[in-house]
């Protein structure tokens, strides 16, 4: 997974590329607690993210588990192809706002 943080219109945005797997628990793991410590809205944008497999939907739970603790919003941008149909498939837009 490679990911980049960036600031957009008082949210920090998630652009999410390539792929995320279980190999990358670790990194997202590492990567939560500094974005919900910004106490901002957070955009997860999938534009970039090529393939998604189950622990990657665990991850976006997790993410979004830490940020309502601090009440934050946490939403899903530009997914697509399979991405899109597995979040589709898994009923996420009933977890998560997409945009």
């Amino acid at each position: 997974m490679k990911y980049e943080i960036k600031e957009e219109s008082g949210r920090a945005a998630l652009v999410l590329r390539e792929q995320m797997t279980y190999a990358d628990r670790q990194a997202f793991d590492g990567l939560v607690p500094g974005l919900v410590r910004q106490g901002r809205p957070i955009v997860i944008d999938m534009a970039q993210l090529e393939y998604m497999d189950s622990a990657g939907l665990g991850m976006l739970l997790t993410l979004r588990d830490q940020a309502e603790k601090a009440h934050q919003k946490v939403s899903i941008r530009a997914a697509q192809g399979d991405v899109k149909e597995l979040l589709r498939l898994s009923c996420f837009d009933t977890l998560f706002p997409f945009e």
